[in-house]
Formats: C-alpha cells, structure tokens, sequence
C-alpha cells in the first residue's frame, strides 16, 4: 500500500510536470577563477541578445550551482556579478523550441578591489535558502554573535532546540548526527555539546539542517544530520578577525581568526579561549514501594555544583592549486579542555515505617582533563574539466580524556566517621576515516556520484576505583568496580546517487551499502560480544518548481543511530552511589523510516515553509531506570519494540523595510511509544510542540537590538515525561569605524525560566528529578576585523551564553 501511494505521488507530478511550461532550463555554475571554490549567492541574470534587456535571473545556491526555468525561444547572454568579483557575461547563445535544456558550464570570476567610499550596498543574502535535500540558513545576518559559542547558535535555527545540559535536538528528538563541513568530526565524539559550547560562533558560514539525508551521508542519527560549516575565507592578501568578550562571575573568551592568500594558495588559521565559573543545582525525590498495596519508603536528594571549566581550541592549515585542475591541503585541529569541580549532595532516606534510617553528605572534587588532536590531507582532481572530478580525504584523530574524582562521605546519621573513596576514569580514542568521492556531471545536466567511505574506531575505557582504609591508613584497590571495557568499530561503506530533473520536476536517488564490524570487549571476564551486520540505506527527493517562487518537496530515507561505546559500556562510574548509570553491551542499533512532505512558499518580503513528517522507528534507544534496591536505581539503555510519530512544522519569515526582519518556526508532532518488550502492557501517546522567534529591530544603519525565543513542551518517555522548558535571550548591537568595529551585550536567559525536569511513574517506583545552572549569563564583547571591509551590519547578529 506505501509503495503504491509513493509511485502515485510520482506519477501525478510527473503529469502535472509535462503540463506546465515546456520553456528550456539554462544551468550552469559559478567559481571564484584564483582558488576554483564555488561562490554562493552570486546573481545570475539572463539578458536578451538583442537590446539587453533583463527577461529573469536568479542566484547561485550553497554549491556555486544555478537553474532559470521557463526560458522561452531566443538569444540570449548570462551576466554574473557579485561584490568583490569582475563582472562576466557569456557568449549569446540560443534556445530553440525543441530544447529542454541549456547547460552554460562554469562561470570563473576574477576577484576585485573594492572602493565602496560614499556607495550604500543595500543588497543581502537571504537567511533561508532550500535545496533539494536540505535548508540552509545564513547564520551570519540572522543570529550569530561575537560573544557566544556554536551551541547558542544552533538553538536559533528553526526545528532544533538546545536544553540546559546543552543536548541538541532535531524536531523533539536527541537522536542527531552533528557534521562539521559534511563529515562526522571525531572532535565531537568526546562529547558534542561540550565541545559546541566551546566552538566560538563567529567561525561559522552557514547552518544545515537535513531531515532526509542523500546516500551520500553516513545514515547515523534517526532525525536527520545537523551540518555547521565553518567559515573559509580566501580573499587575498591578509585578512582576520579578532574578538573578545567579558562576561559576569568571571566568564571571559577570546578568538582571533585569519588567512593569508598570496595567490594559488591559502594559509589560514583560528584560536580561541574559553573561560567561565558556573553554578548548577539538582534535586531528586523518589517514592518506592515493595508492592504496589505496600507503604512507600522516601529518598531526597538535594546537590549544589560549582564548576570552572577552561578550553582551548585551534585550527591551522592551508589550501594550495597544484595546478588547474589539482587542489591539496593539509589541516590541523588541537583542542585542550579541562575544569575543576567541587560539588556537596545532601541525602535523606526515611523507611517505609517513615523512619529516619540515613542522612549525609557525598562531596567531591573532580579534577578533569581533555587532550585532541587531529590532522586532515585531501587531494581532489578534475578529470575533464569541472563535469569530472574525484577527491579523496583522509582523518585521523587522537583523544585522551581523564576524569579524577575525589569523595567524601559525611555523616550526620547514623552517627559515623567519615568515608572516603576515589575514582579515575580514563578514555582513549583513536580513529581514522579514508573516503573517495567521484563526481560526473552529464550533458543533460544531470549528476551522478559515487564514493567509499571506511571508518575505523578504537575507544579504550580503563576505571580504577579505591577506598581508604583507616587500618592502612591509605587507599586500597575496590576490585568489584575497578574495571577496563574496550570498544572497536570498522565500517565499510559504499554509496551512489544520481540528481536529475525533467522541465519543473527534480529527482535524486541514492543507495548506500554498510558492512559494520563491531565488537564489545571485557577483557577481565574474558568476553566479547560481536555485532556484526550489512544494511541497504535507500533515499530519495523529488522537487516540484510550481512557479518562480513556490516549490513542493517529497522525500524519504532510512536512518540509523549506532550505540556508541559509552552506550554499549555495562559497567557504571559510581559517581553518585544511589543513581548508577550503565550501558548495555546487547543493545542493538535502531533504525527509522522517514518520509517528509513541504512546501515553499517565498515573495520579497515573506517566506512561508510548511511540511508534515512521519517517522517509523524500531528497536529505539531509551533510558530505563530499575530499582536495585530502596535507596539504589540503576538506568540503562534498551531497545523500544518500535515507536511512531508524525508532525506538522511550519516556518515563517519576513521583513518589513528595512525597519524589522523576524523569522518564527513551530512544529507540532503526535508520538507513540510501544514498550511491551520491556514489561509494560499498554502503548503511551502525546502530542508535543516547539517553537522559535527570533526578531531584529533596526534602530539606525549601525545600530540593532534582538530578542530571540525558544520554548519545547513536555516529552514522552517509556516511564514519564520531561517536562516543558523555555528560554528569551536579548541582545543589542553598536557597528562603528566603517563596521570593522562592532560591539555587542547581550542577556541570555533574561526571566531565568530554563531548566530540567523529569518525571518518572511506575507501580512501584514514582520520581521527580529538578536541575538548573546559572542560566541569566551577561556578556559585553568587542570584535575587530582587518584586512577586507566585513560584510554590512545586517550579515552579523547575536550570539548568547552557552548555558542554552
């Protein structure tokens, strides 16, 4: 039934196609002729021969690429033109009846200087554009900041949301695959929302959000993929950016960028530090029963957190042209995190008779440190011209991760000495990824790639644990926790896609093939356990172009989320001796089927972005809590039977002059959770929303102030629900010296209203769990560009802290 619906889905377009405009597609693209890197945004305008008149025009996407439809017959010259860039225009060519198609090949402009004296450039990008398998949103007009790190950033992007613990989520979901230029950066695998919030905002070009990946993308992360690509600036001569911000309770950072391009080729190189001291607060109340007619005994936690983390961050490398066709570079990433921590958690724990029976305290000082290193080589080719190319990459990363934690255990009752007890827990990870991609673009326009993609992994997991005895008067060895897991990961992995389109109706399809090798190692107790599997991943867009500014979309894909080597890890940390987390060694990977249908909808002034989604997931992840015994609960990861859901997400924006731009999502999706395979009889369903607001208020030319919004209602959990949440931010910023200075202050967090809760309900078991940090955060920041004149006050916004 699925498959006949989808082929007439097809169908119908493919008629309502062939009825339309039968006018040819002129398509080509445009790149930059010193460094041969495509250039976005560049306007393309088709003129007619005779007189030169304008007939249409359009601009370039993300890619450099371009396509004017319903081009009538006659002749005609394209002319290019972007600031900073010659003009160009082609040769006149000519459009029959007969043809379909005119492919005008690439475009190379010859960049220029520019005296812009007394010229007011009133022109922009726009802060949303939409391809055929992703949107993209221009970060650098909508709202980025000097004083922020990527992690505010993404919680400004329409469909993502960004909680207090600094977890990203895509449509409701915490299951995304967050790429940094396309790939999957192991400097995320120590932990992606640490690191987004130490990744200074200003380093970032654009924001992607891709629901239904192409074959070409590794199919990890049921959502969707989430890709932050990073600036790279190639102008010549010597160009940069140096900025600094101070914030309250001692939170300082400080980031410099730039690049060096004397001519066929680009040195270019960033820094950044990161400083801050932060507060968080949890709570937790349990009720727990033998029975379900039996009296309930109580547990109240009560913990206060004062942390001071640090980080360091660099990027060094260069670019460099061979020759015409041959391009090589060579990148290196260095990244050093490290905090100190010393936190107090009160316990009380009264029996079911509701007597007193243990009140302390559990302190600890944790010492905690992050090394990475990584180094990136490609080299890419054409082979006959720029329809023929093929690159290759190879990644190779190091990361040492040690945690020293140091416990106290005061007692108020029983009346006791006090105990104390440590633990160092130690990661290793090693990885390297070699990919080949092929890439030919046929005569008609159409475009077929193909590619490799081989990963392996190896994450080292040492924990010693020790406790002090009074008779020894040292610590001794606690051999029933000290213990070494050892996980390995080889995926190879093989892929093709083919873009066509036919007058208005686009299509892309693809295919990838995996062959993942895994395996959990104990070596202590002599076990491994194998997961070993081959999957198909099949994907595919179609694009409909109803007119010049409306587009209908349908696509779907396959999508898996593998467990990670913490997930797959049985044995806990012990941090908190009555709330034990653990990983599962049998956890199986969870696949999803998604099928999305939107439509674009774009004037001058507004554009409108509908579209419903359905999602089928089986063998999900998800958190479950057991109780080991009255005082102790243990939470582990499973595998759900299968959950469903689907939703309706809408995003709108707009402008009025040049007074106010704002842009407001909101998506709406109905869930349903089937648990029966972990003991739990009935299905549960909710329905949940999102929703975001941003809103740019131009005082003067030089002058904006901004509030942006966020708010995510209650989440469905096998066991309870999470509860709702909502942020506002506020900011304003003052451009001065021709824009190459800017100042920023901004308040994030303004009510103080984000935090965490959580409730957990069962027959036997019922829970509250409260957290929160110091989430009202002031920043005061100043950014100094050299080199080539920054863009205009509309292409640079906010940014806030990154407690959101």
């Amino acid at each position: 039934m699925k498959s006949f619906v989808l082929i007439s889905i097809i169908a119908l377009l493919s008629n309502v196609a062939s009825s339309q405009n039968s006018g040819c597609t002129v398509l080509g693209d445009v790149k930059a002729d010193s460094t041969r890197q495509s250039l976005e945004f560049t306007n393309v305008v088709l003129l007619k021969k005779t007189d030169g008149t304008i007939v249409t025009g359009t601009v370039t996407d993300s890619k450099g690429a371009f396509h004017i439809d319903n081009v009538p017959s006659g002749e005609f010259i394209l002319r290019y033109t972007l600031l900073g860039y010659e003009e160009k225009r082609t040769a006149p060519f000519k459009i029959t009846a007969q043809q379909h198609q005119h492919n005008a090949g690439t475009a190379l402009l010859r960049e220029t200087t520019v005296r812009l004296g007394g010229v007011t450039v009133t022109s922009e990008k726009p802060v949303f554009t939409e391809a055929i398998d992703r949107k993209v949103y221009n970060v650098q007009q909508a709202v980025v900041s000097t004083t922020g790190s990527v992690s505010e950033l993404l919680q400004n992007i329409p469909s993502v949301q960004v909680d207090v613990d600094g977890t990203v989520s895509l449509r409701g979901s915490a299951n995304v695959e967050i790429m940094i230029d396309g790939k999957p950066s192991p400097l995320l695998a120590s932990g992606a929302s640490d690191v987004l919030q130490q990744i200074p905002a200003n380093s970032v070009q654009t924001i992607e959000v891709i629901t239904n990946p192409s074959a070409r993308f590794k199919p990890d992360g049921t959502s969707g993929i989430i890709n932050i690509v990073m600036k790279k600036d190639a102008n010549t001569g010597l160009n940069g950016t140096v900025g600094s911000s101070v914030g309250n309770d001692s939170r300082y950072n400080f980031n410099a960028s730039g690049n060096y391009n004397p001519g066929g080729m680009n040195f270019f190189g960033t820094y950044s530090f990161r400083r801050d001291e932060r507060n968080s607060w949890t709570s937790d109340v349990r009720q727990q029963r033998d029975s379900a007619s039996a009296p309930a005994s109580m547990y109240t936690q009560n913990g206060h957190n004062f942390n001071r983390p640090y980080a360091h961050f660099a990027t060094v490398g260069f670019d460099a042209h061979i020759d015409e066709n041959s391009k090589a570079g060579l990148s290196g990433n260095f990244r050093r995190r490290g905090f100190s921590s010393d936190d107090v958690a009160s316990y009380v724990l009264t029996n079911s008779a509701s007597q007193l029976s243990s009140d302390y305290d559990r302190r600890r000082n944790d010492i905690d440190q992050t090394t990475f290193f990584g180094g990136t080589a490609f080299l890419e080719r054409k082979i006959s011209g720029d329809d023929q190319s093929v690159r290759s990459e190879l990644n190779v990363t190091h990361m040492f991760d040690q945690e020293d934690n140091r416990f106290t255990d005061v007692f108020r009752y029983p009346p006791t000495s006090n105990e104390y007890d440590r633990t160092l827990i130690q990661e290793y990870d090693n990885k390297g990824e070699f990919t080949l991609d092929y890439h030919l673009k046929l005569m008609d326009g159409s475009v077929f790639e193909a590619g490799y993609d081989g990963e392996t992994a190896k994450n080292d997991f040492p924990f010693s644990a020790s406790y002090f005895d009074a008779t020894l008067n040292s610590f001794v060895s606690d051999t029933q926790k000290t213990n070494h897991f050892i996980y390995r990961e080889t995926i190879h992995a093989f892929y093709g896609t083919y873009k066509s389109k036919l007058w208005a109706l686009s299509f892309l399809g693809g295919l990838r093939a995996e062959i993942a090798q895994i395996s959990s190692d104990l070596p202590e107790k002599g076990t491994v356990v194998p997961s070993n599997y081959f999957r198909l991943y099949p994907t595919l867009h179609l694009s409909y172009k109803i007119a010049e500014f409306s587009e209908l979309q349908l696509n779907y894909s396959l999508r898996a989320n593998r467990p990670r080597g913490d997930d797959l890890n049985p044995f806990p940390e012990y941090r908190d001796p009555t709330s034990v987390r653990a990983g599962n060694p049998l956890l199986k990977p969870e696949f999803i089927h998604s099928v999305e249908l939107g439509w674009q909808l774009q004037s001058d002034m507004v554009t409108v972005t509908p579209s419903i989604f359905y999602r089928n997931r089986y063998n999900g992840f998800t958190s479950v809590t057991t109780a080991l015994s009255d005082s102790v609960l243990l939470t582990t990861q499973q595998n759900l039977s299968k959950d469903q859901s689907g939703g309706f997400e809408l995003v709108l924006g707009g402008s009025v002059g040049k007074i106010m731009t704002a842009n407001l999502s909101a998506n709406a999706f109905y869930e349903q959770i089937d648990a029966s395979n972990l003991g739990y009889a009935s299905k549960k369903s909710t329905i949940s929303w999102n929703g975001n607001m941003n809103c740019n208020v131009n005082l003067t030319k030089s002058t904006m102030i901004q509030v942006n919004g966020n708010y995510r209602s209650a989440r469905l959990t096998p066991q309870g629900e999470s509860r709702p949440s909502y942020v506002v931010n506020l900011g304003l910023r003052q451009e001065l010296l021709d824009s190459k200075l800017t100042l920023i202050f901004t308040i994030a967090d303004a009510f103080q209203t984000l935090n965490g809760q959580r409730d957990l309900n069962s027959p036997l078991l019922n829970e509250h769990s409260f957290n929160s940090r110091d989430t009202r955060v002031t920043f005061f920041g100043v950014t100094y560009h050299f080199g080539v004149a920054p863009k205009s006050s509309k292409e640079k916004a906010f940014q806030y802290d990154d407690n959101n």
